[in-house]
């Protein structure tokens, strides 16, 4: 289907992009202010950010990628830890995390690099950044912490830093096989055999669909199956206590992107996505977590004891049900990556809906329960959100 208003959409999306380059990298968020760490370069944010420029083939926004490649670079930690964020006003100031270090930063760092060369051919930066990269790599294969081919990620340990999710998670794993499976293209080694390893792993242990196979913890996951029987999708993570049987957004679009589904399982899930429209009124919008965390939900202490600045998790906000446009991205390039473009025009659609109505300010999120736009504004994510639902 003609999605409208897109060619004007992408215009304002990749114009945002560029207003956020520095020489030092790109910005998460559009302003002059200092408010909440927003005007620093962000390892997910910045590459994120860049990824959408190559899609979009921005030459300023591309450039800006490399800037925030090497401002991360310099500041890598001396054990291979690429920073969540750096500074710019003050470049002495660098944060691995707050209450707990990020393990996505070090991943989207990974990509970042690999994903770049892809695209650029720029074998400069790649020498520059190897050694670098290599320490990158090792850290990520030391979070795995047993030895069985998935990451642990803390809580408050990833974008979602507040909400409470932790363990093996759906979205940290997808981000590590990506970055081995670009590792074993771009690099002249021999990442396949552990790239084949955890693509089995999150098979077999994200999906609730079947007791056979091996399982990281084969009690667990059959109670759960038992309790919830087959999902619709895949889980958005667990750890040696719970399964957690929430729709990630985001973490879907990657495993998709991946090819970690079957046939049946692409069909199941958009059942189940056209479900969840109906469940919103008939908006084709699709929360980054779902469903929401209520007072009567047994993580609402865990969700609302977790904040830095000021309490954002009500219900339908945030982290807790709101609507990002960049999972949205993620989820509808992975729909069109197995040919699901119909339901992927009806999310791009809807958004561009969004962004026409709020004047093309690409907010942070949007309230799944009024669907009005909140958040900070104009934020790169979105804009780079919106760059990913039609490439």
């Amino acid at each position: 289907m003609a999605i409208s208003n897109y060619k004007e959409a992408h215009s304002k999306a990749c114009s945002t992009l560029r207003r956020a380059v520095t020489p030092h990298g790109i910005l998460a968020l559009v302003t002059e202010e200092i408010t909440e760490n927003y005007n620093r370069v962000w390892s997910r944010d910045s590459i994120m950010a860049g990824y959408a420029g190559l899609l979009a083939n921005d030459a300023v926004v591309i450039a800006g990628l490399k800037s925030s490649l090497n401002t991360l670079r310099n500041n890598q930690s001396a054990i291979g830890i690429i920073p969540s964020n750096v500074a710019l006003t003050d470049p002495g100031k660098v944060s691995y995390g707050g209450t707990a270090g990020r393990v996505d930063a070090t991943l989207w760092y990974i990509i970042g690099v690999l994903i770049y060369v892809k695209h650029t051919g720029d074998q400069d930066l790649l020498a520059s950044h190897k050694p670098n990269l290599d320490k990158a790599m090792h850290i990520a294969q030391a979070w795995e912490l047993n030895g069985k081919h998935l990451i642990y990620t803390p809580l408050s340990g990833n974008w979602a830093d507040e909400y409470p999710l932790h363990g093996y998670t759906l979205y940290d794993n997808c981000l590590r096989l990506w970055g081995l499976r670009l590792a074993t293209e771009i690099l002249d080694e021999n990442h396949n055999q552990k790239a084949l390893d955890v693509e089995q792993t999150i098979k077999q242990n994200f999906f609730l669909y079947s007791a056979e196979d091996k399982k990281y913890h084969a009690n667990l996951y059959n109670r759960t199956r038992e309790k919830l029987g087959d999902l619709l999708y895949p889980v958005a993570g667990f750890n040696p206590s719970q399964y957690y049987a929430i729709f990630d957004c985001g973490g879907t679009g990657l495993a998709l992107m991946l090819d970690l589904f079957n046939e049946s399982q692409v069909v199941s899930l958009t059942e189940y996505l056209s479900s969840l429209f109906t469940e919103l009124g008939g908006r084709s919008l699709v929360p980054a977590f779902w469903p929401v965390i209520d007072k009567d939900h047994p993580l609402w202490q865990d969700i609302e004891m977790n904040y830095a600045y000021d309490f954002k998790n009500y219900p339908h906000h945030f982290h807790n049900g709101g609507i990002w446009p960049i999972m949205m991205g993620w989820l509808c390039k992975g729909l069109r990556k197995v040919d699901s473009n119909s339901m992927a025009d009806l999310i791009t659609e809807a958004y561009i809906n969004v962004c026409h109505s709020e004047n093309y300010s690409f907010s942070e999120y949007i309230r799944s329960d009024n669907f009005e736009p909140h958040g900070k504004a104009p934020l790169c994510y979105s804009a780079a959100g919106l760059i990913l639902m039609n490439s």
